[in-house]
């Protein structure tokens, strides 16, 4: 009687999972689909001739396809020179942020640091108050960086939450083997490159992630600093002065951006659509390289004993 009872239990128990799983997979597909079907739409416009787009429901294969809207956005100059600003950005202040923000965390994580916690406060506290838009202008006007490409890295350069967020990696590393490398002569220097950084990958890419997106998607401040400067232009803003165009006027042409679409046989939102997929398609083929190391446990068996 016991054992029937017992697997009556584990029977029901198992319908039951099965149910709650037939469930959540039913309401992640559908809101999977919500993310997706926009981003087809977005796709499908893309490679869509001028007079195929409707406007008033999602477009889910093109009539005929085409490589107009590419094509534009290979020849104009503006659009790949964005580009290439954009990637380089990303890059340096990707590497300049990760560097900075684990060196500031290694040096938080030393308990003999004189004024550890005093500067801990500090530092925090920027985090809380903003000195707001029109000081930072100022500030970054008297240092020289209006129109610079450094302005794009140096001020994004470091970040207290991302310092805190890898401090607390690195508090969790086992200290026997700082204290075994320092008992063979290793210096700080030698154990934060060749142990600390090494077995800190998932925090690094995860933080790393979030840092290239940020940059990859900023245009704020092209528009206040590198407004003037057309070299400086990132692929985001430009995308956004598409917007702006075709917003304000579809009807009137003129020249540069404004323009788009006079020259293929396409109009303005096709344009903006291959723009858009420029724009996520290299975040998109990132992504997958990274994902690994946000659930790796990196320090499972680094210890024996």
């Amino acid at each position: 009687m016991a054992r029937e009872e017992g697997k009556k239990v584990k029977m029901k128990q198992s319908t039951a999972s099965r149910v709650f799983d037939l469930c959540n997979t039913i309401l992640m597909v559908l809101f999977c689909i919500t993310i997706l079907l926009p981003f087809w739409d977005v796709f499908v416009r893309s490679f869509s001739r001028a007079q195929d787009i409707s406007y008033m429901h999602i477009n889910l294969f093109p009539k005929v396809w085409t490589l107009d809207a590419y094509k534009y956005c290979f020849q104009d100059n503006e659009i790949i020179t964005a580009f290439f600003v954009s990637v380089l950005r990303t890059i340096i202040g990707t590497v300049i942020h990760i560097l900075v923000c684990c060196m500031a965390a290694y040096s938080l994580t030393r308990t003999d640091m004189p004024y550890r916690k005093f500067i801990t406060a500090v530092l925090l506290i920027p985090m809380f108050f903003s000195a707001g838009m029109i000081p930072m202008y100022l500030n970054m006007k008297r240092l020289g960086l209006l129109n610079n490409f450094l302005v794009y890295v140096l001020p994004s350069g470091f970040s207290i939450y991302n310092t805190i967020i890898i401090r607390n990696y690195f508090f969790s590393i086992d200290k026997g083997m700082e204290e075994a490398a320092s008992i063979d002569g290793a210096s700080q220097v030698r154990i934060f490159a060749s142990i600390i950084m090494p077995l800190s990958k998932p925090v690094i890419a995860t933080v790393a992630l979030w840092q290239m997106v940020g940059q990859w998607n900023a245009w704020f401040d092209n528009m206040v600093y590198c407004r003037r400067s057309a070299n400086l232009t990132t692929l985001q803003y430009l995308l956004r002065r598409m917007l702006d165009s075709l917003t304000a006027s579809t009807s009137t042409a003129a020249s540069g951006v404004e323009a788009i679409g006079s020259m293929v046989d396409t109009n303005p939102d096709t344009i903006k659509a291959a723009t858009t997929i420029l724009v996520v398609l290299p975040i998109v083929a990132v992504y997958p390289f990274l994902q690994k190391y946000f659930v790796q446990g990196i320090m499972v068996g680094a210890v024996k004993g």
